[in-house]
């Protein structure tokens, strides 16, 4: 009885190790990214540049306008809002290696699909 309790207890000592390890590792995302935003009407392209200390993420998104971009990515998660005047554009997209999907919503509660990736060199 007493070997199957060490047994379950040092498993979830080593599970909880993982996670811990997983969860501490934060995706680079610093630099620049092609950006296109899927509208019923028309596709929009920008080229976002992320600047990265931690989960904090600060940057500009550059299209018809260069406007600051500010959030937070935490594991695989990137939360971010774009300044537009008065109104808060919120980007919400998961980070898988050299790309970013997710949906990008305006004001109006509008909501757009979102895709960002690494230019090519």
């Amino acid at each position: 009885m007493t070997r199957t309790v060490m047994a379950v207890c040092l498993a979830g000592v080593l599970a909880a190790r993982s996670l811990a390890v997983v969860s501490a590792q934060q995706p680079t995302i610093a630099g620049k990214w092609d950006v296109t935003i899927r509208m019923p009407d028309k596709v929009v392209n920008e080229q976002w540049t992320l600047q990265q200390k931690g989960k904090v993420i600060t940057g500009t998104a550059k299209g018809d306008k260069e406007l600051p971009v500010t959030g937070s990515v935490d594991g695989a998660f990137l939360r971010v809002s774009v300044a537009e005047g008065s109104q808060q554009l919120k980007v919400r997209a998961t980070v898988d290696g050299e790309a970013m999907d997710g949906s990008i919503t305006y004001a109006a509660g509008k909501e757009y699909l979102w895709h960002a990736k690494r230019p090519k060199k």
